[in-house]
């Protein structure tokens, strides 16, 4: 790292389920880097440890509070659907609608895995712009610890083996064919037997190192627009793929103003929709109007409260919340204090709140990761980034 960062000291607290990424961002602070440079460095490691989670062309969000600069903003990086997506292209193909409520059952899986499942990549073009605009280190450092582990290995732990073999839910697909479907996948994660690697077993990936450090020569820009993309271009072009040029060279992150709330005279931010921050505000609204101490912590009353609060505001987020260039969201309904108090209300009267894709049997995905940074300045960075549901693709050669 730059030996400017060596002469300062700094102290800061990271949260992340894989251990290689908090400690990557943990050595990112021990060195005096900021907490974007630690948030960006750890998010590249959580990339390549556990990859069905999270990578570079996927997508999310992140909030950053920055005292120090005087800046408190989100980033939205939502994947979107590639231009050559058409309204009608799956309607001859449909089943029925996925028990969970996420999407459809297709004849040929095309919406669940392979090269028509694909959204625009949009991580890396977020991390490269939180880390040009407030970070201190360069893509090239941030990107070191992440190379070192595709290049040495990092150890297969249970819950990526465990992933991998989960039984099929919801009327999809298993998992397995994720890594198994297509060679290139199946070079990085399968044995000489032609078995997904074991718990406790190495999972190299020399081909994204090889990624990674051109990334780190030419920029996040040769992703989207230089050699990089032209492979993936190519790809999808061979093989069916709905991403073009153009889709690549347009993807940017959305940086916006938080989202504000209040809860109990203390304020909340958090993300826009398309994100889950409206959700948030609605729950903490509704659980305002009990005295949840006097309840009692997990007592079945509470636990009754607090559920029927979060399911209120999933049926709101599954009817009305999305995409606000296509979706007239009701931002100010949803997150009153008024509609709150209805929907207390409701509590009161023990009406129970249904959620049809939850009580149908469905599971939720678990296809998503996170992290949290904080340093002793107050400075914190929140971030969660997904593959959404993995698509099993590869282009060869890129890892």
């Amino acid at each position: 790292m730059p030996q400017e960062m060596t002469s300062r000291k700094t102290s800061g607290m990271i949260s992340a389920p894989q251990p290689e990424a908090a400690e990557a961002g943990a050595d990112v602070l021990r060195a005096g880097g900021n907490v974007v440079d630690a948030a960006v460095t750890a998010a590249l490691v959580q990339t390549v440890v556990d990859p069905q989670m999270c990578g570079i062309a996927g997508m999310g969000c992140m909030h950053l509070y920055l005292p120090s600069q005087a800046v408190h903003v989100t980033l939205d990086f939502h994947g979107r659907s590639p231009a050559a997506t058409r309204a009608d292209m799956w309607a001859d193909r449909i089943v029925r609608e996925a028990e969970d409520g996420w999407g459809f059952i297709l004849r040929g899986r095309e919406n669940e895995i392979g090269y028509q499942s694909i959204t625009t990549p949009r991580t890396l073009a977020a991390l490269d712009h939180a880390l040009r605009r407030y970070g201190t280190i360069s893509l090239a450092d941030a990107l070191r610890p992440a190379i070192a582990y595709a290049e040495e290995g990092c150890l297969i732990r249970p819950h990526v083996v465990e992933f991998w073999h989960r039984p099929p839910v919801a009327g999809r697909d298993g998992n397995i064919g994720i890594v198994t479907k297509f060679p290139a996948a199946r070079k990085i994660y399968t044995a000489p037997d032609g078995q997904p690697l074991r718990v406790g077993e190495t999972l190299r990936n020399p081909d994204m190192a090889r990624t990674y450090r051109r990334i780190a020569e030419h920029g996040a820009t040769d992703f989207y627009a230089g050699a990089i993309a032209r492979r993936i271009v190519e790809d999808m072009r061979a093989n069916g793929g709905l991403i073009g040029e153009d889709d690549l060279a347009t993807c940017v992150p959305e940086e916006t103003t938080p989202l504000w709330g209040t809860y109990h005279g203390l304020r909340i931010a958090t993300n826009n929709p398309p994100g889950g921050g409206i959700m948030l505000l609605e729950m903490l609204n509704i659980l305002e109007n009990f005295d949840l101490a006097a309840i009692g912590h997990n007592t079945p009353e509470y636990i009754r409260v607090v559920s029927e609060a979060m399911k209120i505001a999933t049926v709101d987020k599954d009817l009305h919340v999305g995409d606000p260039r296509f979706v007239d969201v009701p931002v100010e309904r949803l997150t009153s204090k008024d509609y709150a108090r209805a929907m207390a209300e409701r509590i009161r009267r023990r009406e129970r709140t249904v959620v049809p894709r939850f009580n149908a049997g469905g599971a939720e995905s678990k296809h998503t990761t996170q992290l949290s940074i904080a340093d002793a300045a107050g400075n914190a960075v929140s971030m969660t980034h997904t593959l959404g549901q993995p698509s099993g693709v590869i282009t060869d050669g890129l890892g």
